[in-house]
């Protein structure tokens, strides 16, 4: 598996120095409301933009699972509490196994 993974790397390596290497020409970034410009390669821009993408798409997978980790955090507690209420009656009826008789 890992070498499946370092040649899969490897090819897309390989092809995004390609396209860094044929998209070399300059653009100028200007973002509306601020009164900067600048001046980037096109590989650089269409890159920063998928990096930043990426890392909104992350915070928007982490912000919408909020629901789901704090049902879990609940589900968990629960289970604990049954836990500790079984040895408590295990211990009290002195059945260590947990059989009915």
């Amino acid at each position: 598996m890992r070498f499946i993974n370092s040649v899969i790397a490897v090819v897309v390596a390989v092809l995004i120095i390609l396209f860094a290497v044929s998209n070399r020409q300059a653009v100028v970034v200007e973002i509306w409301p601020l009164p900067y410009q600048l001046s980037l390669s096109l590989y650089a821009v269409i890159l920063l933009a998928g990096v930043v993408g990426f890392f909104v798409g992350i915070v928007a997978q982490w912000l919408m699972g909020h629901e789901k980790r704090r049902e879990l955090k609940r589900l968990r507690r629960q289970v604990g509490d049954l836990e500790e209420s079984l040895a408590r009656h295990q211990m009290l009826t002195g059945n260590a196994r947990g059989d009915a008789r």
